[in-house]
C-alpha cells in the first residue's frame, strides 16, 4: 500500500501524550465525538473472510542471517551477497546506494534495518510495467488501485518501529509484499493482513514463489481480511504497521498492541496524513497514555485509504 509526498507543512502536528481510560475512546484522538466502531462478532474473527496462510514452525531465523551480513564497506557486502544469495547482480548497487542515502537522511538509522533493507530485493515486489523503475524513490502501482510504497518511506516506518529478534510483528495491509519481506529479516514473528483478495492471492503466490530462495518469506503469516479489527488470534503484539491512511488510531489495533509497544501509520484526513509513531503505555491503575510524534515533522503524506471489506473507508466515529 503506498503514498504520495505532499507539501512540508511544519508544525501541524507536534509530539504529545493524551491520557484515554477506554480503547473506545482512543478513536476519539482525531474526531470531535467519542466511540468506536462494532467489532466482529466473537467467533468470527475474520470478519466473513477467513482464508489464511500460517506457516509451520518458524525454523528459519531471518534475523540471525542479517547479523552475519557485512556492511562496513560496499565492497564486503557486495562479495557476502554474490557468495550467499542469489539476487539479480545488476540490482545490488542500486541498492546499496538507496540505503546510504537512507543513512545519511536518518530514514535508516540502525545497523539492523540497513541490514534487513539491503536483504530484500525490491525488484521482486514491483510489477512488470515498473521494471527499470524498482529502485526509484517514489511509488509505484501495484494494481487494483494499491501501490508499493516509496522505498524512503518504507525505510523510515521500519527504523521507527525499532523492531527487536524476539518481537511480535502486524502489518496492515500486505500490499506487494515488500514491507514484510524487510520485517522477515527483523523479527520472526511476522504477521500481515490485506483486505483485496485478488493482491492477496498474488503477493501469497509470489511469497511461495521465492521462500526456496528467500527461506524467511515462509516464515511470515498472512491473512485476508479487514485489519481494522487486526490477528486477535495471535496477539498481543509488540509493534503494529499501519500502511493505509485512516484519521484516527484504531481502537481494536491500539487494544492488540502490547503495553511499551509502538504502532506506526499514516494518520489524517484523505486529502493529507501524516506518519505517527505511537507508543503505548498502561500504568498501574489501567490508565491507557498514548504518546504520539510525527516522524516526518510536518511533512504531509498521501497513502491509499484504509478500507473494509465493503470498499468502504474505515473514518472515526462521527466523521
Amino acid at each position: 500500500m503506498g503514498f504520495v509526498f505532499g507539501l512540508f507543512l511544519p508544525g501541524l502536528i507536534s509530539a504529545k501524550s493524551e491520557q484515554v481510560v477506554s480503547y473506545e475512546e482512543a478513536a476519539a484522538l482525531n474526531s470531535p465525538e467519542t466511540g468506536a466502531e462494532t467489532a466482529p462478532a466473537e467467533g468470527d474473527p475474520d470478519y466473513g473472510l477467513a482464508f489464511e496462510v500460517l506457516p509451520g514452525a518458524k525454523s528459519y531465523d531471518g534475523p540471525a542471517l542479517a547479523r552475519s551480513m557485512p556492511i562496513e564497506t560496499k565492497e564486503a557486502w557486495l562479495s557476502w551477497m554474490r557468495a550467499n544469495r542469489n539476487d539479480n547482480p545488476a540490482c545490488l548497487e542500486k541498492s546499496w546506494v538507496l540505503a546510504q542515502d537512507f543513512v545519511h537522511t536518518s530514514e535508516l538509522k540502525r545497523q539492523e534495518d540497513v541490514r534487513a533493507f539491503l536483504l530484500a530485493p525490491r525488484e521482486h515486489f514491483v510489477r512488470e510495467s515498473n521494471r527499470g523503475r524498482e529502485y526509484a524513490d517514489t511509488w509505484l502501482p501495484i494494481g487494483y488501485g494499491a501501490t508499493i510504497t516509496d522505498p524512503d518511506v518504507v525505510a523510515m516506518m521500519t527504523t521507527t518501529l525499532d523492531i527487536r529478534p524476539d518481537d511480535r510483528v502486524l502489518e496492515i495491509g500486505t500490499g506487494s509484499g515488500y514491507q514484510s519481506a524487510i520485517l522477515s529479516y527483523l523479527a520472526q514473528d511476522v504477521y500481515t493482513i490485506e483486505i483485496i483478495k485478488p493482491l492477496y492471492i498474488e503477493t501469497d503466490k509470489l511469497y511461495r514463489d521465492l521462500e526456496k530462495t528467500y527461506p524467511s518469506y515462509g516464515g511470515i503469516s498472512r491473512k485476508l481480511g479487514d485489519g481494522y479489527y487486526g490477528w486477535e488470534k495471535y496477539a498481543p503484539f509488540d509493534k503494529i504497521i499501519v500502511t493505509c491512511a485512516i484519521d484516527h488510531i484504531p481502537p481494536p489495533l491500539l487494544k492488540l498492541l502490547k503495553p511499551g509497544g509502538i504502532m506506526v501509520l499514516p494518520l489524517g484526513p484523505p486529502q493529507r496524513q501524516y506518519i505517527m509513531e505511537v507508543q503505548k503505555d498502561v500504568s498501574e491503575d489501567g490508565t491507557i497514555t498514548l504518546n504520539r510524534r510525527d516522524v516526518y515533522n510536518g511533512m504531509g503524506v498521501k497513502f491509499i485509504p484504509f478500507r473494509d471489506e465493503m470498499g468502504s473507508s474505515h473514518t472515526a466515529p462521527g466523521g
